[in-house]
């Protein structure tokens, strides 16, 4: 991103505030706390950074880079009528602070993506001396990207051609499209299945956390609803965030079946034959405990549980001949093949039947004829990066690409329906973190294992479960509120002691995907009071597990930090009051998602749904849907094995 001088300049000090070259004392890392933002080449990796993210967000940074150096602007938040630049590393943290607490939305906001963005590019890259130095000096050493022996997904190059035909057209590879993909396939029908994410597969994983966010994830990482309150974690490559997930194995539970039945009218949900398809999808992707090795990370939730009554259980994952010394990274993409993604299962399963994979293939609408689809119109890149228009002609198409993009698609598309894009759910997830005397590391061996599931039904259906989060460290310096520099520091010099713990939620308040006049989709999410009340609930029961489980401290992730420490910080009693006084409104609590539904949903009546029970869109004759998009209501586990299992059923009706 090409920033003007005032921009830059702008940037340099923001940067510069976040991360100072600090003074150091004897407990303090020398290399830690003096190696600032300019020394690590952070403000040249946030403007690079900028040309991947939405560009009405990307414009938004850039006025308030703008702001910052306004004089009018910083008088209004300090007592001096200079510039931001300009202003001392005292000043310019106390303006920061005061956006962050501001009563205006917008600026908490923009503080918030500024925090972002800054802290992320600090503490996720490595690979110089400097930002190795650092990483070091926190105790993480970044693996060596091992010789690869996972399988190599083959990519098929269009070459020159502008129309390729096939009988159906699969948009998404993910855990939807790579289902559908190989029962068509193997049913001998022509299938092309088109991803916009990149070609990785095997050895192109480099499993370094800044690179495999830019590289793996929608906005590289950096997603999030328009107001920024919550990050939303979605995958963007071959396999969709099951090549980038934590590998947690959750079948549909029974009573989200029989709630989907009622919702929608479509009765399979709670029949023998959704059934199978949920053990057949188990089998295929080798679900089971086997590999589900408890890590320090996990045990914290193990002990904790155990020691308060609480209800646990291990995790099964789709895991067959892992390495548990590897297991760290898989989110950026394993190199080893025991994990047991979308794309290295159903995706070789169709390829290998004939299927074709096209990417990076970004489609921008449905082609159609006299009220029929007959295609996907899109933009293909070639090897070089050129992209060129290139149409998939097709009679079928199944849109697969989630729960954000599908309902995008159909509206570029011109579908009217009252519901398309409604229906937003996002399991709205906050982390409290325990801080112990004896390295977690949490960035190491298998990411989930242990699940405490005492809370999953605390009102009428709805409830809560907290799991582990495996963490690098550039999502953890987004985890530790920023007070202050000097106190941010310290606590990424611990943060090898880190056990950062989820608790993830199950919504009932909706959201909604829209797009600008360009086609751009936009994410609008509020937070309900049901939503709140669980979120405050689930913070105090992670912060007990923490407290049963021997933490020094505990951190939650409010903007105005709460803290509690077993020497003399009071009992956990109270800091769970405090935690249930606190706000969560938005950008005072930073929240996050990796479970997007619920925006195409099915049903039997087009006035409720957008598709029917086989899939198909209303009104929109030859064009299904087939992804999370479908969920008559959130799912309240990690939806991947249902997604699955559903678009088994989906294919299997597209057959017939």
């Amino acid at each position: 991103m090409n920033l003007t001088h005032r921009e830059t300049v702008a940037l340099d000090a923001l940067c510069d505030t976040f991360v100072p070259s600090l003074a150091f004392t004897n407990d303090e890392d020398p290399a830690l706390f003096s190696m600032s933002a300019a020394d690590l080449g952070v403000s040249a990796r946030v403007a690079e950074a900028l040309d991947r993210i939405e560009p009405a967000k990307c414009e938004a940074f850039r006025l308030f880079l703008r702001l910052l150096e306004n004089p009018l602007f910083i008088a209004s938040v300090s007592a001096s009528a200079t510039t931001f630049s300009r202003l001392s590393q005292p000043a310019r943290e106390r303006v920061l602070q005061r956006l962050a607490r501001s009563v205006v939305p917008q600026l908490r906001s923009a503080y918030q993506g500024a925090r972002s963005l800054v802290m992320l590019h600090t503490y996720a890259a490595n690979g110089t001396p400097e930002s190795d130095a650092i990483l070091a000096a926190i105790g993480y050493e970044p693996e060596l990207n091992q010789k690869a022996t996972a399988p190599r997904i083959p990519v098929s190059n269009p070459g020159s051609d502008t129309k390729i035909e096939c009988e159906v057209c699969i948009v998404g590879s993910g855990a939807a499209g790579s289902v559908v993909a190989a029962e068509l396939a193997a049913n001998g029908q022509s299938v092309i299945v088109v991803e916009a994410g990149g070609t990785w597969s095997d050895g192109d994983f480099d499993q370094h956390e800044l690179t495999g966010l830019h590289r793996l994830f929608r906005e590289g990482g950096l997603a999030g609803t328009r107001d920024l309150s919550m990050s939303l974690l979605a995958g963007a490559s071959i396999g969709g965030g099951t090549t980038v997930n934590w590998q947690s194995c959750f079948r549909t539970p029974d009573d989200v079946r029989d709630e989907w039945a009622e919702l929608s009218g479509c009765a399979f949900f709670e029949t023998d034959s959704f059934s199978e398809s949920l053990d057949a999808v188990w089998r295929r992707i080798g679900a089971s405990t086997d590999e589900s090795e408890v890590n320090e990370n996990n045990s914290v939730i193990c002990r904790g549980a155990k020691s308060l009554g609480y209800s646990w259980s291990v995790v099964a994952r789709n895991s067959l001949g892992c390495d548990p010394a590897q297991c760290g990274n898989c989110t950026f993409g394993c190199r080893v093949g025991g994990k047991q993604s979308a794309a290295t299962t159903y995706l070789i399963d169709a390829i290998r039947s004939g299927a074709q994979v096209i990417a990076p293939y970004s489609a921008r609408k449905l082609a159609q004829s006299n009220g029929k689809v007959t295609g996907v119109e899109g933009t293909y890149a070639d090897p070089d990066g050129k992209p060129r228009p290139l149409t998939i002609v097709a009679p079928r198409v199944v849109l697969a690409a989630g729960g954000l993009e599908t309902p995008a698609l159909l509206m570029r598309s011109g579908l009217k329906s009252l519901h398309v894009g409604q229906h937003l759910f996002l399991h709205p997830t906050v982390a409290v973190t325990g801080l112990y005397q004896s390295p977690i590391e949490a960035w190491k061996g298998p990411p989930q294992t242990i699940v405490c599931d005492e809370f999953t039904n605390i009102s009428e259906g709805y409830g809560y479960r907290i799991e582990a989060a495996p963490s690098h460290p550039g999502l953890i310096s987004l985890g530790i509120p920023w007070s202050g520099a000097r106190e941010h520091r310290r606590e990424m010099q611990k943060a090898r002691f880190a056990a950062p713990s989820i608790v993830l939620t199950r919504d009932s308040n909706e959201g909604q995907v829209r797009i600008t006049k360009t086609g751009q989709p936009y994410f609008d999410y509020r937070l309900g009071k049901e939503e709140k009340r669980l979120l405050r609930h689930g913070m105090a029961a992670a912060a007990r597990i923490h407290h049963a489980a021997g933490a020094d401290r505990i951190l939650t992730l409010h903007t105005i930090r709460l803290a509690w420490e077993r020497e003399g910080g009071g009992s956990i009693d109270k800091f769970c009051r405090e935690i249930a006084a606190a706000s969560t409104s938005p950008n005072r609590l930073p929240l996050f998602s990796a479970h997007q539904m619920g925006t195409a949903r099915i049903g039997t009546d087009r006035a409720s749904a957008v598709c029917d029970p086989h899939g198909a869109v209303f009104g929109m004759s030859g064009a299904y849907v087939a992804d999370a998009s479908l969920f008559p209501s959130a799912s309240g586990v990690n939806p991947m094995v249902t997604v699955m299992a559903l678009a088994r059923h989906i294919g299997r009706g597209l057959m017939r």
